[in-house]
């Protein structure tokens, strides 16, 4: 039986994929990412490391689950599929920022006004007497 000789980036990948899992894991213990958010950092890095180190099973395998016969255009398709999802989702999260931004202008705007409005009345009322 032969031993299969790695490629460098099949070395470094991997262990890059554990810094990277080690910083999110340091993240959410420090309250800055979500479960989820680690969860799918935990996935997606352990994919890459899969891909790295098995490429031609990873490639099969995506083949086959997507139906496309070359396992590269598989992977890129895959790809694709993935960053259009994470765009949708920023799009979604930033419409939901300005929502919320807007809605907290509007409150502070009506609550200044009310307060000059007050300290206008006030001062008239004090001028009368």
């Amino acid at each position: 039986m032969m031993a299969q000789s790695f490629s460098l980036y099949q070395l470094l990948v991997p262990l890059f994929a554990v810094l990277m899992i080690a910083k999110a894991v340091s993240q959410f213990l420090r309250r800055r990412r979500t479960l989820r958010e680690l969860v799918v950092l935990s996935a997606i890095w352990s994919g890459v490391s899969l891909v790295a180190v098995f490429p031609d099973f990873s490639m099969h395998w995506l083949s086959k689950l997507t139906g496309i016969k070359s396992g590269f255009y598989a992977l890129i398709f895959f790809t694709l599929v993935v960053l259009v999802y994470g765009f949708l989702q920023l799009l979604i999260k930033m419409e939901d920022n300005e929502r919320t931004l807007t809605e907290l202008v509007r409150k502070i705007a009506l609550t200044e006004l009310s307060s000059k409005t007050k300290t206008t009345v006030n001062t008239e009322k004090i001028s009368k007497s």
